[in-house]
């Protein structure tokens, strides 16, 4: 679990806001299980290491030699690309596939930069099964319907916001309101866009001392955009 300790810049009393967008219904998300991955990773030769969650995400050309995963940066943080099998991934299937690189930001510096790209040696053969992006303004703050989902874990009834008080590195900090516990990093946060489930951020980790709230790395271009599409261009590279 990726509990974070950040400041408290000020603390203001806000009225409830209007969302922009409609639930999640529960039966789209549990539809969308499969789309869920376990990041497992070995520290060295040892019997120690961490399992958090990843999404399968769409995009580029529909078809793949490669699958390409979105999970937190700290779920993959024994990754040595020297030795890349240190890490691999675990379909909805239970099937174990290799990874060929992780890309993810250098120093990790605040929760923003909390991501990584994972690329597979294979494609899993299910295409139905990767999620779209819903990409967020970087200035929105209008409230969000959400979902959470996990292999065991789902919650649909919950929103994500900006915080008008807790911020990391100066900036306001996206939080949601679907629970977290240990194992939940890197799972994908859903909601609907343009009517078709997508993914629009995953969970990083509880907040301590926030009434249950947990932070979330939303997707919103830049860094993570460019990655993404140079990713997803890679994973088609040689496909049949």
């Amino acid at each position: 679990m990726f509990r974070i300790g950040l400041c408290v810049l000020f603390l203001v009393t806000s009225a409830a806001q209007a969302t922009d967008s409609l639930p999640v219904p529960r039966d789209l998300a549990e539809n969308a299980s499969a789309s869920v991955v376990d990041v497992i990773c070995r520290v060295g030769v040892t019997n120690r290491g961490s399992r958090s969650r990843g999404v399968l995400v769409a995009g580029g050309s529909h078809e793949r030699r490669s699958e390409v995963i979105i999970t937190t940066g700290h779920g993959v943080r024994y990754y040595n690309s020297a030795d890349p099998r240190q890490c691999w991934i675990l379909d909805a299937s239970g099937q174990q596939h290799d990874i060929i690189s992780v890309i993810r930001p250098q120093g990790m510096n605040s929760s923003f930069d909390d991501w990584a790209i994972i690329l597979t040696e294979d494609d899993f053969a299910h295409p139905e099964w990767r999620l779209p992006i819903a990409w967020m303004a970087a200035d929105q703050t209008t409230p969000r319907h959400v979902a959470l989902l996990g292999r065991d874990h789902l919650s649909t009834d919950c929103t994500l916001t900006q915080s008008d008080r807790l911020s990391d590195g100066g900036e306001l900090v996206r939080l949601h309101d679907c629970g977290s516990r240990h194992g939940l990093s890197g799972a994908p946060i859903l909601t609907l866009e343009n009517g078709r489930l997508s993914v629009i951020g995953v969970n990083a980790g509880r907040v301590t001392g926030f009434d249950g709230q947990s932070i979330a790395v939303v997707f919103d271009g830049g860094l993570i955009a460019a990655t993404l599409e140079g990713t997803l261009q890679r994973a088609s590279e040689g496909a049949r």
